[in-house]
């Protein structure tokens, strides 16, 4: 008999969600309607969980996010590609006992920056062990210490270490299904009560692990950053972070991935070509892209994918001419028909 692990009133909402982009957190904690079968749990994961596509309202913000803390002078950022699958924040809990950490606003998942600066503080540690007072120093002024000698209230840190973001499309999908094999069941059971004995059967156990590349922000001084980035990224590739590092997982390549080739919309260059030809004189290509017709063809398209493809286009080509951030002439009013309407 089905064991029901959600109320009746819920379940049409969570399946009619299914050909949407859901929130990753919800089906992880309260997604699951119920118990069917044996396996039921790792195929929920796998169809479920680990299908989930990233949305436009994922996209956006991380876009927002990048360009907020694009300043050199006060950020540094790194992106940086795992070399072997995440696990982090598997101590999260929920009906699944499948934990990941998941953003609460986006439903994406997110490295807590507090992991980060752990990771980094620790190797900072070891890397400085040999250098005497003039290491302690430094690694003091980059994370901060408790009350002492020279510092009776303590020191707070010069860098801040923001939550890494997960980074669109640098995989199929960001979270992939993982087996954690549990030994000892009676033995966790019963907290210890019963022994753990070799002659334990393993029990295959369905999580989810992350794929994929993160976007680091670190925010100091800049004469600090440079610093701070090279432990971080020696940090991520020697030690790792997250769960199970022994065995492997969350380790990065120190190298950053190398930019795709960004993809043209097809919409864009027949639209363009269709503008010049209608102009009585002979128009620049590149006078058409800033002109006030690509950008009122734009606002009337309906549908909202290639809308966005066609605007994500566009501003490429703007920002590779120097015009996004400093329109020339009347290019500032076209503008803010893309900025009106995104």
């Amino acid at each position: 008999m089905p064991t029901p692990l959600m109320r009746e009133s819920l379940q049409a909402l969570y399946k009619a969600a299914h050909g949407a982009s859901p929130h990753t957190g919800l089906l992880l904690q309260q997604g699951w309607a119920e118990d069917v079968e044996e396996g039921a749990k790792t195929n929920y994961v796998r169809s479920r969980v680990c299908n989930v596509t990233v949305g436009n309202f994922y996209r956006n913000a991380f876009r927002r996010w990048a360009e907020a803390t694009a300043d050199e002078q006060r950020f540094r950022q790194l992106t940086l590609a795992l070399k072997s699958r995440l696990f982090i924040g598997t101590a999260g809990g929920g009906a699944l006992e499948t934990a990941c950490a998941i953003g609460h606003s986006h439903g994406m998942p997110y490295i807590p920056g507090s992991s980060v600066k752990g990771v980094v503080n620790a190797h900072a540690r070891q890397r400085f062990a040999g250098k005497g007072e003039k290491g302690r120093a430094v690694r003091d002024e980059l994370f901060g210490s408790g009350p002492n000698g020279q510092h009776s209230h303590g020191l707070a840190g010069l860098i801040g270490f923001h939550d890494a973001w997960w980074v669109p499309d640098s995989a199929e999908s960001p979270l992939v299904p993982e087996v954690v094999t549990t030994h000892h069941k009676d033995y966790y059971g019963s907290e210890g009560k019963s022994p753990a004995t070799d002659f334990d059967s393993p029990i295959p156990n369905a999580q989810v692990a992350v794929q994929g590349s993160f976007l680091f922000v670190m925010e100091g001084p800049s004469a600090w950053l440079g610093l701070a980035a090279e432990i971080l990224t020696d940090a991520l590739h020697t030690r790792g972070i997250g769960a199970k590092t022994r065995a492997g997982y969350g380790y990065f390549d120190p190298t950053p991935p190398s930019a795709p080739a960004a993809a043209t919309c097809e919409w864009v260059d027949k639209t363009i070509v269709e503008l010049a030809k209608q102009s009585i004189a002979s128009v620049p290509q590149d006078q058409v892209l800033r002109g006030r017709g690509l950008a009122e063809r734009w606002a009337g398209i309906e549908n909202p994918d290639l809308k966005r493809e066609a605007f994500e286009d566009i501003r490429r080509r703007w920002q590779q001419a120097g015009w996004w951030d400093d329109p020339p002439g009347r290019a500032r009013r076209v503008r803010d028909i893309y900025l009106a309407h995104e």
